[in-house]
């Protein structure tokens, strides 16, 4: 499967990120994150989320 920069879909972009070919930089904001249901019930779902769909299987045998 080729990397295709352009497939790629922010889920709460950062103010701050740098996509290339070979390279992806993404600077974060302080208090961001994905924790999920700790000891004290926190729960914070706001961090920047970047994802690719994938449409076929893409496991290689060795």
């Amino acid at each position: 499967m080729k990397f295709d920069v352009n497939s790629l879909q922010w889920t709460r972009a950062p103010h701050y990120y740098e996509i290339t070919q070979d390279r992806i930089a993404i600077t974060t904001e302080p208090q961001t994150g994905l924790w999920q249901r700790t000891y004290y019930h926190f729960r914070n779902d706001n961090a920047p989320l970047l994802q690719m769909s994938q449409l076929k299987n893409s496991f290689h045998s060795l």
